[in-house]
């Protein structure tokens, strides 16, 4: 199955593990969901039968953070942040280790399975999972073996990912669509490949955050980037079209592209 099938089936991008999967899916060697979804469901089924009676969702949360971090080894990736590897599912499955959002993603899928409503939650530089509860959000911390984050860690978090550039506010500890944070985990593979200068990856990147986020002037501008760099001006073009007419206001710089691409000669 496509990224494109899978979301003309679940457009609302629910079963986010498995679009985690499509949406990555050019970069895998086995990209078929199955093996990695079944391991979840594994995962899941032995979760179930430690889940406390009577219920407590604080122990259950324990339960979930002690088999992935502690039984599974789970952790974020330190040594080796910026590996593509670490925003693949099945091979954070398999290396036990990932990116925030990644890890994120995990614990969500994870989360569901077991009736939570779980979310994901997008810090500028960081990635959380959360629970809604009557209580409010509850936020998590993947990347650092499940540990709770409030707004005081949060702000820790943001200032540190942004190097103190961008003030915390309590309103980025707010859930975000499932789709939506597919487009983040592309968009971290789209950014390496661009610094890294491999054109080749960057399109397909490129392409899938377009089909994740058809109205985002950005998605088409940043493809167009690609085309560009790959000597295609006719797709660069059509994308920058496309861009502009998306764009909620003037781009001086899509304006200065385009006139550089329909200029004769």
């Amino acid at each position: 199955m496509s990224l494109l099938e899978y979301l003309r089936r679940d457009p609302e991008c629910r079963n986010l593990a498995e679009g985690a999967i499509h949406a990555v899916a050019p970069a895998l060697e086995d990209p078929d969901p199955a093996a990695p979804l079944a391991q979840l469901d594994d995962w899941a089924f032995l979760l179930a039968g430690r889940m406390p009676l009577p219920w407590n969702t604080h122990q259950a949360i324990d339960a979930l953070n002690h088999l992935l971090f502690v039984e599974l080894g789970f952790e974020g990736d330190r040594e080796t942040y910026d590996d593509p590897l670490n925003a693949l599912l099945p091979l954070v499955l398999a290396r036990r280790k990932g990116l925030p959002i990644a890890l994120s993603i995990l614990w969500v899928d994870l989360a569901r399975r077991l009736g939570f409503d779980a979310v994901g939650v997008g810090l500028p530089g960081h990635f959380l999972a959360a629970l809604r509860t009557d209580f409010g959000l509850l936020c998590f911390d993947p990347f650092h073996q499940g540990r709770p984050v409030g707004e005081e860690a949060g702000a820790q978090l943001v200032k540190a990912a942004s190097a103190g550039r961008i003030e915390f506010h309590r309103d980025m500890l707010r859930p975000a669509a499932d789709r939506q944070v597919l487009v983040r985990l592309v968009r971290n593979l789209h950014l390496r490949f661009v610094h890294a200068e491999d054109w080749e990856e960057a399109l397909w990147t490129g392409t899938h955050l377009i089909l994740l986020d058809p109205g985002s002037s950005r998605a088409h501008k940043e493809r167009a980037f690609v085309h560009l760099q790959r000597g295609e001006p006719g797709p660069a073009l059509a994308d920058l079209r496309e861009a502009l007419r998306l764009s909620p206001g003037p781009d001086s710089e899509i304006q200065a592209w385009l006139q550089q691409l329909e200029s004769p000669g």
